[in-house]
């Protein structure tokens, strides 16, 4: 690879040695396809490709970031007490869950969010861990207990919520307000094949912070992440089932331009995923 050419695939001279070493551990016999780039993504993940994690006796030790997010300085909005119980069979919500993206004209209650991030996203509890005495769990179960996916929302029409882009805060049960304004327009932007978010009531960005799991799983942290995307998209889509929301997850987004909209800086926290909810039509 000539300089020319790391200059137009974005990389650096001091990037060739890691690079070196991503191709070195893919393994491709003649009879089988050539080389694509999921093989790159994939191969240094494995288990017994490459450990660059905490050790067992470094976990003896070691304090790991909090997982909850930042929310200081930030204009709090408390949400109201959530509904304890959903009322609602698991095997009749798991029947009826469906991507559906047609919402009605009513205002989704702040009421019905509060329910839906206290059992979807919000905090089981605090319980000694990883050295310390005061460790919160989710209701979302992660990898290792880390919770590395934080909560973004924009707010287009939720009563008793300014529109605008918030961060939900687990600790305090709360919404932290980034942002203020209309932002229908500007999702419609980043996901161009989603027109109808213009129309959704409430829009979560799942935001992945990298550091709360590299600490102790290094580069293969990168994989857990999105398991854990997909475990708290479930639970989102089975709340929202059970109270009667319309609910859908959106993967085609211009990552960029999200993150840029969501200040994100794109390598160190980054939004894996959208998904859309209000109350159906009709309602």
């Amino acid at each position: 690879m000539t300089s020319d050419e790391v200059d137009l695939n974005g990389l650096r001279p001091a990037d060739l040695p890691a690079l070196s070493t991503l191709l070195g551990t893919v393994r491709v016999a003649p009879d089988q396809p050539p080389l694509r780039v999921r093989d790159l993504v994939h191969a240094p993940m494995r288990s017994g490709a490459l450990f660059d994690g905490a050790t067992h006796a470094e976990l003896l030790y070691l304090r790991p970031p909090m997982p909850l997010p930042d929310v200081s300085g930030l204009p709090s909005f408390p949400l109201p007490a959530p509904d304890e119980k959903l009322g609602a069979p698991l095997d009749e919500t798991i029947e009826e869950r469906r991507s559906r993206h047609h919402f009605g004209p009513s205002p989704m209650s702040c009421a019905t969010l509060s329910t839906l991030l206290h059992h979807a996203a919000g905090l089981r509890g605090y319980q000694p861990a990883y050295n310390t005495r005061t460790y919160p769990f989710r209701r979302a179960p992660s990898e290792g207990g880390l919770a590395p996916v934080d909560l973004l929302m924009v707010a287009n029409d939720v009563s008793g919520l300014p529109q605008g882009l918030y961060l939900y805060d687990p600790a305090d049960h709360a919404m932290a307000q980034l942002d203020r304004g209309n932002m229908r327009g500007k999702l419609t932007e980043v996901a161009p094949y989603a027109s109808w978010l213009f129309s959704a009531h409430a829009v979560f960005l799942m935001v992945c912070d990298m550091s709360r799991v590299e600490w102790k799983y290094g580069t293969r942290g990168y994989r857990f992440v999105h398991v854990d995307v997909g475990v708290l998209t479930q639970n989102l889509y089975l709340v929202g089932t059970a109270l009667n929301l319309t609910t859908c997850a959106v993967a085609a987004f211009d990552d960029e331009a999200t993150c840029e909209f969501a200040r994100l800086d794109g390598r160190e926290r980054f939004v894996s995923l959208l998904f859309a909810c209000g109350p159906p039509p009709g309602s």
